[in-house]
């Protein structure tokens, strides 16, 4: 069995390291794909633990990344963008991820919610 990770799916380079950094201080392993053939790879090898989808790359339709996700559907599937692009944060609701939060919560919260999805992992 691998060691649960979670797969960040965006082209923003700054965020990258935000979201890989934190996980790495915190013992925990977040790759990056920045497309939705890169998704469909790696997901194909091995089901990510959670998928965060960034919803400022506004090429990645999430009805689009869930359709990838559906075969190898990973434990939680959570999509984040700016707060103002309502439209975005329902499409992401409708399309059937599990949480939508705007980025700046995302952010505030990354820690807790790394500690939480990873720390269940652990205890299945």
């Amino acid at each position: 069995m691998t060691e649960p990770y979670g797969l960040l799916l965006t082209r923003d380079l700054m965020f990258t390291s935000k979201v890989t950094g934190t996980a790495s201080v915190l013992g925990w392993r977040v790759e990056t794909v920045s497309s939705l053939e890169g998704l469909a790879q790696r997901v194909s090898e091995a089901t990510p633990r959670v998928v965060f989808v960034d919803l400022n790359c506004t090429d990645f339709e999430p009805a689009g990344v869930m359709n990838v996700l559906k075969q190898s559907r990973p434990s939680c599937v959570i999509a984040f963008g700016s707060h103002v692009d309502e439209t975005r944060l329902a499409q992401a609701r409708d399309a059937g991820c599990d949480e939508v939060m705007p980025r700046s919560k995302f952010s505030a919260t990354l820690p807790q919610l790394l500690s939480s999805i990873f720390e269940t992992s652990k205890s299945s």
